[in-house]
């Protein structure tokens, strides 16, 4: 999971043109000003990455980074277990 956290701030920091050490699993989007299509945006970089399609909608379920990562892990998880 850690390495997903990382490429998610990795991201997530480059769109919003701030330091990626200021995200961390707390961080709520509200406090840095991310929006749900800065969300979107980070999570269709993580699907290229990844080569998979992430659920998208319920994003409003997800207020932190650690949150969203959290289940964007447990969904790659399945993906790999159905393989």
């Amino acid at each position: 999971m850690e390495e997903l956290f990382e490429l998610a701030r990795k991201f997530l920091a480059e769109q919003m043109d701030i330091d990626p050490e200021s995200i961390t699993m707390d961080t709520n989007f509200e406090d840095i000003n991310a929006d749900s299509i800065d969300i979107v945006e980070m999570i269709m970089a993580l699907e290229d990455y990844y080569e998979v399609e992430f659920p998208e909608e319920d994003l409003e379920d997800y207020p932190t980074m650690g949150s969203l990562v959290q289940a964007l892990y447990e969904f790659l998880r399945q993906v790999h277990d159905e393989c």
